[in-house]
Formats: C-alpha cells, sequence, structure tokens
C-alpha cells in the first residue's frame, strides 16, 4: 500500500510540473522584447557569449515584468540557433516540406485554401552550417541570422 502511495504522488509530481511548459508563449511584446534583446547583445566574439548575454538579458525582462516567464526559452532558443558569434561564413540551412491546408487555411495562417496544393512550403527544420555549401550540397535553403526567422525563399 505505501508503495502505491508513493507511486501516485511521483506521478503526481511529475504530471503537475509539466504544466508550466504547457502554457506556451503568447505574449503579443515578443517580438518587440526579442528585438531590443537580441540587439543589445553583441553578435561578434564567440557564440557562447552571445547566448550567455540573451539569457541573462531574458532573465531581467522576465523578472520586471517586461517579457512574460513562458517566453523566456523561445528567445533563448532563437539566440541559440543563430549564426551570431560563429565564423563569417556560418549560415542558417532550412529543409522545407509541403504545406498543408486546414480549415481553410494554410499552415502559415494567412494564406486561404482548399486543398493543400494552394500552401506554401513550410520549414521542416532548420540548423546552423559552416558555408553555404554545407547546407546546399544536402538540398537546403541557405539563410542568415537566427534558425526561428528561416524561410523557404533563399536570402
Amino acid at each position: 500500500m505505501t508503495k502505491l502511495i508513493a507511486a501516485l504522488a511521483a506521478t503526481a509530481a511529475v504530471a503537475l510540473s509539466a504544466l508550466p511548459a504547457a502554457a506556451g508563449c503568447s505574449d503579443a511584446a515578443l517580438a518587440s522584447v526579442r528585438a531590443r534583446i537580441l540587439a543589445g547583445c553583441p553578435c561578434n566574439g564567440n557564440h557562447g557569449q552571445y547566448v550567455s548575454c540573451v539569457a541573462r538579458a531574458v532573465r531581467e525582462a522576465a523578472a520586471s515584468g517586461e517579457l512574460d516567464t513562458n517566453c523566456k526559452g523561445k528567445v533563448v532558443h532563437c539566440a541559440a540557433r543563430s549564426t551570431c558569434g560563429k565564423k563569417d561564413t556560418s549560415v542558417t540551412c532550412a529543409f522545407c516540406g509541403p504545406g498543408t491546408c486546414t480549415g481553410g487555411h494554410c499552415d502559415d495562417g494567412v494564406t486561404a485554401c482548399t486543398s493543400s496544393t494552394q500552401c506554401p512550403p513550410v520549414v521542416n527544420r532548420c540548423s546552423t552550417r559552416s558555408s553555404p555549401e554545407m547546407c546546399t550540397q544536402n538540398g537546403g535553403i541557405v539563410g542568415h541570422g537566427s534558425c526561428c526567422s528561416a524561410s523557404c525563399t533563399p536570402s
């Protein structure tokens, strides 16, 4: 009986700890706060220092109430998936797939559709590569900045 109670308590603790992570980021100020933070962190030096600078600024923005706590990870994730502080030849490399039509709208949330053939391609995955050639040889689309702003149109 004691083991059953302990198992139930552990299961409840795991389930409750997942609740905040499921809340998601819906802060209307996300784009402007992210732009300010990214502009305030130097994109030279090394990548780790850049990401640390962004993480520090995000913690401060969340503590001051400027940014919803649920959005902290989104901003830091974009910095980590950027080319800032990496070799000058580094690029983002997007791999795209066909868009889908659901409920009369494409994945982009803007394009109206009646079938998926009307939808623009969407980024399925993105990573940083050391050179444009390392991206294109694998069928990727070269971009710059962060994977969070990657698109299926070459930049």
